[in-house]
């Protein structure tokens, strides 16, 4: 093989690696169900209370509504997921720039903000911040200024 073409395959592989190194942290989307809702993913303890007790499905939809209202909800992380897909749905916050507030409040088992893996049970809390926390929270996550919820989220204010 010619110098050239040693040349060209060494490029080749190292272009390849760049490019599973640069898609191997979080996904563009979830990878099962509606990526605009995480009615799946968020486990409240009103619902496991209710589904170790064998209660009936209406007693269930009002333990998620309750869920709602509560001041922290669990959320099991799923493959593909990262913390802004996480804050991104409609059910946690709706608004991708406000991770910070879902790391914070994880400090204790994620080391990285990069790295979070399946099976991962997350503290979302869902009030508790006043304004000045989530423009501090969205600005750490390189949100345009002025604040301005996205049409539909839930931030989690006092």
């Amino acid at each position: 093989m010619s110098q050239k073409n040693q040349w060209m395959v060494l490029c080749s592989i190292i272009f390849s690696l760049m490019m599973i190194f640069s898609f191997a942290g979080c996904a563009k989307k979830a990878v099962n169900g509606d990526p605009g809702t995480a009615s799946d993913k968020v486990v409240t303890a009103e619902s496991k209370t209710a589904a170790q007790s064998g209660a009936t499905a209406s007693s269930e939809a009002k333990a998620g509504a309750a869920a709602s209202s509560s001041a922290t909800t669990e959320y099991v992380v799923k493959k593909g997921d990262c913390l802004w897909i996480i804050a991104k749905y409609k059910d946690i916050y709706g608004d991708d720039y406000l991770w910070p507030i879902i790391y914070k409040a994880n400090k204790a088992q994620i080391k990285n903000p990069n790295r979070i893996y399946p099976g991962q049970k997350l503290i979302i809390p869902r009030d508790g911040f006043s304004m000045k926390d989530i423009v501090k929270a969205r600005k750490k996550a390189g949100a345009k200024k002025p604040y301005t919820p996205p049409k539909g989220s839930t931030p989690p204010m006092k």
